[in-house]
């Protein structure tokens, strides 16, 4: 195929193309007297640096000086050639381009990326051909109709299909003129015992188009009594299996669902980022229709990218994958992401470990589906606050090197922020959360602190005992008699001690009488050097050659004891504010009740 096109051509497609609809098509546009502008899609911002200009069609960045017309924002934006441009525009205009015999490019270039689109679209005709025609996709129809509730006319929509396998679809190809290796180089074939064969064997398939609506790619599930079959046999399958990066695909760039999403994305100013293809076909029947899915790969710093430039700034990028533990830590991953891509983002939690087609399958059979979906939508909270409270749910039983390791995590998810103001807000909330000083995470964040690694927190060389904890320690070893009284009477237990200094209380409270020996032989004791050593060196001192000495161990001990139960004491009220606000926030009046009774409880006990 000829591969040249004339300047007259090339103009003519320019000129069709309204500048001001495609731009839209990636950022939210406004009028700006005769002109138009826009937050940058090349680069985050938070006020819009780009202008449209509508004499010439043309714009131009006055952030990072991105510029060009049409065809160039297609370039860049879609990652193609030039000739490819102007053939996505000319497909959008209507217009049929003539090549011409030239010797200024190869004639080739284009065809390859066309024949490459031809066969995806052939792979996805073929597909949809079979889930709908052939006897042996009656499973998967079932599956789809049935068990995930979906309705035939979503899942044309959606083009969804069924990949027989077993060289069908490079017979079905062949026959029409398309050969294995371009299969091949679509990861649609691959090689088994030296021949070529089909990628996907016995799975629905779902095609992930680019926004034009072109497959460029496909996820491929496995049934579950195929998946748990395989599981019986012991052998390792997926139940997705997604096609890895071609000429036509990104994984780390493609979306499942943009193609019909992304009208709804802008003027809903929202996108709602779920994990599988059956989550965002069951939102879309449902009615919620600004829905996209990652597929292949966790949530990547250019999907967030690509996403908070189609909303705007002022629009919410949410994320709704699921509620089991993969799906929370995939949120927490997520977070992360759009904290270092400097993407605002939400984060929506799911209840009782469903995913968001179960949960729409759930809330249809009451007629509120809808309903139940928007108040998921609705609880989202902050991608930073949803990453604080992941990190840390209860701050207020963590020691003070754990606050400092969660601390660290935070700072190093938000020491990407361009935005100084916004990355102090986050670090002045962050050491609210935890209890710790402003200045000193201040000072993590400029590179003074040292991280808290695992070495760093093992049990191998223990932090130094508070004075009262240690001396509390030496009477239990030198008085064997108060050993009992400070366990029935002062309360005391191996858990007013940090790990490793426990097991020392441990052997003196819960045990029998024994002598040192007996001590740094119990298990715990002897498994750490430095508590060893302790052991001995107490034994070695007189309580009364203490500076200062205790004279008299049995008052002293009740003193620490006293001490003791006040701090829990107060723990106990930070704990319960703790719960207070959380309660508060939640607007659960009836908890909020329960936990003011038992603060108040708390309080009196304090008092006396």
């Amino acid at each position: 195929m000829p591969g040249f096109l004339g300047d007259d051509q090339v103009r003519r497609v320019r000129e069709a193309i309204d500048l001001v609809q495609l731009m839209g098509e990636y950022a939210p546009v406004r009028k700006s007297g005769v002109n138009f502008t826009c937050c940058c899609p090349f680069h985050q911002e938070r006020s819009p640096s780009m202008y449209v200009y509508t004499a010439d069609q043309h714009y131009y960045c006055f952030g990072c000086k991105a510029h060009g017309d049409a065809i160039t924002l297609i370039r860049e934006k879609e990652n193609v050639s030039f000739i490819d441009a102007v053939e996505m525009l000319a497909k959008r205009a209507g217009i049929e381009l003539v090549y011409q015999e030239g010797s200024g490019r190869r004639q080739d270039e284009r065809g390859e990326r066309d024949r490459q689109l031809a066969a995806a679209e052939f792979a996805c005709a073929y597909y949809e051909r079979c889930l709908w025609e052939s006897v042996e996709a009656e499973p998967a129809r079932d599956y789809l109709l049935k068990r995930r509730r979906l309705t035939e006319e979503t899942c044309r929509r959606f083009r969804v299909g069924w990949a027989p396998g077993k060289g069908q679809l490079l017979e079905a190809g062949r026959r029409t003129g398309i050969d294995g290796p371009i299969f091949a180089a679509l990861d649609l074939a691959v090689e088994r015992n030296g021949r070529l064969t089909d990628r996907f064997f016995e799975r629905i398939t779902f095609p992930i188009c680019d926004r034009f609506g072109h497959p460029l790619a496909f996820s491929a599930r496995l049934l579950p009594e195929a998946e748990a079959a395989a599981k019986a046999e012991g052998r390792g399958v997926g139940k997705y299996v997604n096609n890895t990066d071609t000429p036509l695909y990104r994984k780390s760039f493609n979306c499942f669902n943009l193609h019909h999403a992304r009208i709804s994305c802008r003027d809903e100013r929202r996108v709602v980022v779920m994990e599988g293809p059956t989550d965002v076909m069951a939102a879309d029947q449902a009615g919620f229709k600004a829905c996209v899915a990652v597929l292949g790969t966790a949530l990547t710093p250019e999907h967030a990218k690509q996403l908070g430039t189609l909303i705007g700034r002022e629009g919410s990028l949410i994320m709704l994958l699921d509620g089991d533990r993969a799906g929370q830590e995939n949120a927490l991953k997520a977070a992360r992401t759009c904290l270092g891509a400097g993407v605002p983002a939400k984060v929506a939690i799911l209840p009782d470990e469903l995913d968001p087609a179960e949960l729409l399958a759930e809330a249809s059979a009451g007629s509120e589906s809808r309903a139940v979906f928007e108040r998921v939508l609705a609880s989202a909270r902050s991608e930073f606050d949803h990453l604080l409270r992941a990190l840390a749910p209860r701050p207020v039983d963590l020691d003070r090197r754990a606050q400092l390791a969660v601390a660290d995590q935070v700072i190093a998810a938000i020491r990407g922020e361009p935005d100084r103001e916004l990355r102090d807000l986050h670090l002045r909330d962050a050491a609210g959360w935890l209890g710790l000083p402003e200045d000193a995470l201040a000072r993590r964040l400029a590179g003074e602190g040292v991280a808290a690694t695992p070495e760093v927190l093992g049990e191998d060389a223990p932090d130094p005992l508070p004075q009262h904890l240690e001396e509390a320690l030496h009477i239990l070893l030198r008085e064997p008699s108060l050993r009992a009284a400070a366990g029935d009477d002062l309360h005391l237990e191996p858990r007013h001690w940090p790990k490793p200094w426990s097991a020392v209380a441990a052997a003196l409270l819960l045990s029998e009488p024994r002598d040192v020996h007996a001590v740094v032989a119990d298990e715990g004791v002897a498994a750490v050097p430095a508590l060893v050593a302790a052991v001995h060196r107490w034994f070695a001192l007189e309580l009364t050659g203490r500076m200062p000495a205790i004279s008299d161990p049995a008052a002293r001990l009740a003193e620490i004891a006293g001490n003791i139960q006040h701090s829990e004491r107060q723990d106990g009220l930070r704990r319960l504010d703790h719960d207070l606000a959380e309660a508060r926030r939640a607007g659960d009046r009836v908890r909020e009740r329960e936990l003011l009774a038992e603060r108040f409880a708390l309080a009196r006990q304090l008092r006396g």
